[in-house]
């Protein structure tokens, strides 16, 4: 057994432990079987949470939401550096301009993300 078995083995049996119920499907990658857990969430002992989708479609959705996902955590990111920068002073005008930008960016992707989950 590869050391990535044994530790998914080890980790579906805390899931079990846990309350999880173990699926019928497999993870596409590593093919250990996935796990639902209390929260509704599916998840691979080894890989983390996976997405069942049954369309192309639906595959596109997912997709386009994990990316909106990852663009909001990276304005998050660049406004919390560009917030501990203006510490540093407070009335630089192109700080200021930038934190602006990125509450504007981040209003604007919650926008489509509300406008999209409709």
């Amino acid at each position: 057994m590869t050391n990535e078995s044994e530790v998914g083995v080890k980790k579906a049996a805390e899931l079990l432990r846990q309350g999880a119920t173990m699926l019928e499907e497999a993870c596409p990658i590593c093919k250990m079987p996935l796990f639902k857990l209390k929260n509704g969430d599916v998840v691979c002992p080894v890989h983390g949470k996976v997405y069942i989708v049954k369309s192309d479609d639906e595959e596109k959705i997912v997709k386009r939401n994990l990316q909106l996902d990852e663009i909001e955590s990276i304005l998050i990111d660049g406004l919390y550096l560009s917030a501990k920068k203006m510490k540093e002073d407070p009335l630089d005008s192109e700080r200021i301009i930038q934190i602006i930008r990125y509450l504007d960016a981040l209003e604007r992707l919650r926008k489509i993300k509300i406008n999209s989950s409709e």
